[in-house]
Parts: C-alpha cells; sequence; structure tokens
C-alpha cells in the first residue's frame, strides 16, 4: 500500500510537470529543418556519433500502407511510403498508413533525448525570420513495450498554411512544429525523449516500460488540417500527395530510426521528483495502518 501511494504521487508529480511543459512549449520557436544546435529539439545529422545502433526490421504484422503510398514493405533501404487520404477518404473514416520497426536491442530512457527519426523532406521558402522552410510529410511517433500497447508522443503544430507554394507542393515553417517526425530534411533526425511519457497511462499501469521500447511506430498524417496536434490545432502539410504519397521511410544505418542508447542514469528533474515521491513515502509509513476483512473474508488495508 505504501508503495501504491509513492507511485501515485510520483505519477501525479510528473503529470503536473507534462501538462506545464506542455503549455510552456506552445508558444515557443522550434528547430529549423537542419539546425543542429537548437536548445530544444535540434537536427541530428545521420553521422553523428551518438547513434549505438538503428532499426533493422519493418514488422509487417503491425504495419499497413494507405491508398497513394507503398504496395509492398521494402526491408533493403528503398522507400517505403506510407500513402496518403483524399478528403472523402478521411471523412469515411479510412485509417493513414503506419509503419513499425523493430531494433536489434531495443531502446531506454536515458540522459537527454533517446531517439531520432528520419524522412527525405527538402528546404522550401524562408519563414519572416530567414529560417528555411520545408517540403514537410510528417507523421506521430509512438513507442511500446510488447507490440500491442503504443504510446504516441504529445505534439505541437502551429502552422495554418504554407510560407510558400500551395497544395501537394508547398514549404512549411517548421520553426512551429514539436515532435512530429519528418520535422527535418533528409539527412537529419527528429529527437524524441522517453522522459515526456513518463506520466502517460501505459507507463504507470506497468504495460510500457521506457527502458525496454522495442517498437517504434510512424502514423502518417494527412496534413489538410483533419488531424490535429496535442493541443488540438490542425496539422497542415503537403497534401494531396501521390505517387510516393505521405511520410517516406527508408530502413537502415543513417536512414530510418536511429538509437542513442545512451546512460540509464535518470535525469537530473527524475532524480528531484523521486526524492519527493521517497519523502512522502516516509510520510506515509509514519501514519498507523489497520487490517480489517470484507463480507467476502478478501484481506483489505487502509491508511
Amino acid at each position: 500500500m505504501i508503495q501504491k501511494h509513492k507511485t501515485l504521487l510520483l505519477a501525479s508529480i510528473f503529470a503536473v510537470v507534462s501538462i506545464q511543459s506542455g503549455r510552456a512549449k506552445a508558444d515557443l520557436v522550434f528547430s529549423g529543418p537542419t539546425e543542429t544546435t537548437h536548445a530544444i529539439d535540434p537536427a541530428i545529422a545521420a553521422n553523428d556519433s551518438r547513434f549505438r545502433e538503428w532499426a533493422n526490421f519493418i514488422d509487417p504484422t503491425r504495419t499497413s500502407f494507405a491508398p497513394r503510398g507503398s504496395s509492398v514493405i521494402n526491408q533493403t533501404g528503398g522507400f517505403n511510403s506510407l500513402g496518403d487520404l483524399d478528403a472523402t477518404q478521411i471523412a469515411n473514416g479510412l485509417s493513414p498508413g503506419f509503419l513499425t520497426v523493430t531494433f536489434p536491442t531495443g531502446i531506454r530512457n536515458g540522459l537527454g533525448h533517446d531517439f531520432a527519426v528520419f524522412e527525405n523532406g527538402f528546404t522550401f521558402g524562408t519563414n519572416s525570420n530567414g529560417i528555411p522552410g520545408l517540403f514537410a510529410e510528417f507523421a506521430y511517433v509512438d513507442v511500446s513495450t510488447n507490440g500491442i500497447d503504443f504510446a504516441r508522443f504529445s505534439s505541437i503544430s502551429r502552422n495554418t498554411g504554407p510560407i510558400q507554394g500551395s497544395g501537394a507542393f508547398a514549404g512549411y515553417d517548421v520553426t512551429n512544429v514539436y515532435n512530429l517526425a519528418g520535422k527535418h530534411a533528409g539527412g537529419f533526425g527528429t529527437p524524441f525523449d522517453l522522459a515526456e511519457l513518463t506520466s502517460h497511462t501505459l507507463v504507470s499501469g506497468g504495460l510500457l516500460d521506457l527502458n525496454n521500447i522495442q517498437y517504434v511506430r510512424l502514423f502518417d498524417i494527412p496534413g489538410n488540417g483533419a488531424f490535429v496536434d496535442s493541443l488540438g490545432n490542425p496539422i497542415r502539410d503537403n497534401w494531396l500527395t501521390t505517387g510516393s504519397g505521405g511520410f517516406d521511410f527508408r530502413l537502415g544505418t543513417g536512414l530510418g530510426v536511429g538509437v542513442m542508447n545512451v546512460s540509464a542514469v535518470p535525469e537530473p528533474s527524475s532524480l528531484a521528483l523521486l526524492t519527493i515521491a521517497g519523502m512522502g513515502g516516509f510520510a506515509f509509513r509514519r501514519r498507523r495502518h489497520s487490517r480489517s476483512r470484507d463480507t467476502e473474508g478478501k484481506a483489505t488495508e487502509s491508511v
């Protein structure tokens, strides 16, 4: 019972931190297509020495291409296009395309960003601050330990339209975008930090182990605004794309999902929260426990 209270206390603290962090990020300026020194979500070059391993298999049982995308899975470095949906297909509830990859060993929650996702976007246009725009095809990012229960990273997308071009060929201001795969140019990965999922219900429920992520799923976002970010903003990207429509993925070293297999030492903020939780547990232990039995004879405990 004591441990249960400690777990609930810690989960509550992380939930508050997560909400405050999300609100704070809503007004921030995020990285440009190739900006490797940004403090929040730097683009990570494919040859970065921090990468320890790469996704090495596309799971066909957890992959489905939408219309206008690939028809077969390419496991050897060629393109896998998730496809794109037109307005009628979206209105009828047809699922966007998605693709799931696995790893030689997996991903764990370490210091800083834990993995990065690559796409093949290219710079196009510039924003009012002179930062290049991006021909972008976005995807949500989900992670799982068991391949059944997936947690999705919260995301932000504040664009209301392109900064240059229109329709299926346009440049978008990715300094308005956070935690969506595809926001960086080809050759640069978008980083993700598993610590952001600490307060997720799958973690507190024991169904997701942030130190043992075995699956990463990329879920295409048709960019007409019908799909939204975590704040309810409509997500815009190049739409309607055909041929190799939607998010494009290539499996292999320097191409798909790179893992930064960093130390498993908790981040400083986590250490502070664990200390607070421990103090709470000490307070609980000082309270007197009593035991009783319900009408069915089952042992119950109250604090």
